[in-house]
């Protein structure tokens, strides 16, 4: 009985999470950049972060393509990416680091989101449709992700990645079903500003 309790606590908590990333990667690429200041002049901004993402899994692609960028929520700091036309199929980065580098730099990934290690991270995709839930997570297996820093802008290239299927998808329906049961080896690009 207690196993069963234990494991629907884990259940609802990975459930929530996934909740709540998703709901942050929303907000964060929901604002309106051409929101009115009430005649505070506009400060300069940094050109629009792109994300083009493919992760390959049973031979067949699963793609985000949409706006990219650094952000902060809740003090956890992360790279978010969303599909264009979809704001729940996101790709989340988490980072155990004030603020971006200003030298090109490589992170390990891994498993533990409790993980205080500077040189790790944990990565994400994550679709939220109804009540399925479809998503890939990174493992200490996953490889490295270099941040290339130019300047203001950052880029990534997400070749040899291997992010791995959610099994267990606690309150929601799992949608890694068929090929999507499979781990997914990732490509392509992030490319992002600085503030």
């Amino acid at each position: 009985m207690r196993n069963t309790k234990f494991n629907f606590q884990t259940n609802v908590k990975k459930g929530l999470l996934y909740v709540v990333t998703t709901m942050l990667s929303v907000l964060m690429f929901s604002c309106d950049k051409d929101d009115n200041n009430g005649g505070v002049a506009p400060l300069a901004q940094s050109p629009a972060g792109v994300a083009d993402i493919t992760l390959t899994a049973g031979g067949q692609e699963y793609k985000i393509n949409g706006p990219c960028g650094w952000a902060v929520a809740a003090g956890r700091k992360y790279i978010g990416a969303n599909q264009a036309d979809n704001n729940l199929k996101t790709f989340s980065s988490y980072f155990n680091i004030d603020a971006l580098p200003t030298v090109t730099t490589t992170y390990t990934l891994v498993e533990d989101s409790s993980d205080t290690d500077s040189t790790h991270i944990t990565m994400h995709i994550t679709e939220i449709s109804g009540n399925v839930l479809t998503a890939w997570n990174s493992k200490t297996t996953s490889g490295t992700l270099t941040l290339v820093v130019e300047g203001n802008k950052v880029t990534a290239n997400l070749a040899g990645i291997t992010l791995y299927p959610e099994t267990n998808p606690g309150v929601f329906t799992s949608g890694n079903v068929g090929a999507f049961a499979n781990n997914g080896a990732m490509t392509g690009t992030l490319t992002f500003y600085k503030n």
